[in-house]
């Protein structure tokens, strides 16, 4: 029996560390290899365009960042609360797991509300919309910013000009009336 000791504090070290640093690193690190095609377009920009390809950039930068976070958020609440909900039943079915059988209905008690809570944080946030809003926004402005390259740009610098227009609003409404 003492050589099992070890296994809830291994179990909490992996909860409270490891899974919190591998967010983390998500956090801060995915997405970064999308764009990259944008760089050119901002470098092979006529000069007369060239505030308006840092404008497009910028703002595309910015929109699959908050996609990214958004996705994180949401997928990592959505998988959390079937993880947690699978183990709810799991540590009730398990005898192996421990022979307190208070601590054991307590646990997967505690299991299946963080589950409710994961689940219901994420609806009434709304993260999968703003996931959503963010990375449509984000593809426009990719697709838009291959108009800069094309020999008419600077015939139609205030309709692209309007089209950011567009996407940052409809961008805007669809977070704000998730």
């Amino acid at each position: 029996m003492k050589q099992n000791r070890w296994r809830p504090g291994l179990v909490l070290l992996i909860v409270l560390v490891v899974v919190p640093f591998a967010g983390w690193l998500i956090w801060n690190n995915l997405g970064q290899t999308r764009g990259v095609a944008l760089g050119h377009i901002v470098g092979q920009t006529p000069a007369p365009l060239a505030g308006l390809a840092e404008l497009i950039s910028g703002a595309y930068h910015e929109y699959r960042a908050n996609a990214v976070r958004w996705s994180f958020v949401y997928f990592g609440c959505l998988f959390g609360s079937a993880f947690l909900s699978a183990l709810a039943g799991v540590i009730l079915k398990l005898e192996s797991f421990g022979r307190n059988e208070k601590r054991q209905r307590d646990l997967a008690a505690l299991s299946a509300a963080l589950a409710a809570l994961l689940i219901t944080l994420t609806s009434i946030g709304a993260f999968e919309q703003k996931w959503r809003a963010n990375r449509h926004a984000a593809d426009a402005l990719e697709a838009l910013s291959f108009e800069l390259l094309k020999p008419d740009a600077q015939g139609r610098q205030a309709r692209i000009l309007a089209d950011v227009q567009r996407i940052i609003t409809e961008r805007g409404n669809q977070v704000l009336t998730a």
